[in-house]
């Protein structure tokens, strides 16, 4: 296939098109990160949840990445990560964390269509998900 273009601009176009689809996600939940750590807000959620990340070697505002990208979706956890300092062993815990684990409400209705108990795949995937938080923030965190 010859480089054209018309195909050029299929795929710039189809590139910007992309490109604002995401950041309608990432955008807004990295400024609502951006507002709760001004307000001092995410110091008092990062205190709540920090024994429990601690379990992920995690810091307790990657508590508020995990909601997102459990209950949102990944690119929504994208932008609360991206809004953070985070240290590099800790975006990759949460990047694998969520990789077996993400955008539970959709999901778990597509596995229901598909003949796979809530009762069975829930637990699988969170569970899944928090064991190799752990062992990973044991490694690495």
């Amino acid at each position: 296939m010859t480089l054209t273009l018309p195909i050029v601009k299929k795929g710039l176009n189809k590139g910007l098109l992309t490109t604002l689809e995401l950041a309608k996600v990432i955008v807004p939940t990295a400024m609502v990160i951006k507002v709760l750590e001004a307000s001092g807000a995410l110091d008092v959620l990062a205190g709540w949840f920090a024994p429990f990340m601690g379990w992920l070697g995690l810091p307790g505002e990657a508590a508020l990445v995990l909601f997102s990208g459990y209950f949102i979706n990944l690119y929504a956890a994208i932008g609360s990560m991206t809004a953070m300092d985070l240290p590099m062993e800790a975006m990759i815990i949460l990047a694998v964390m969520l990789g077996i684990c993400h955008t539970l409400i959709i999901e778990l209705a597509v596995s229901k269509k598909a003949g796979c108990p809530v009762s069975y795949i829930l637990p699988l995937r969170l569970g899944l998900s928090l064991f190799v938080g752990v062992v990973l923030g044991g490694i690495i965190g």
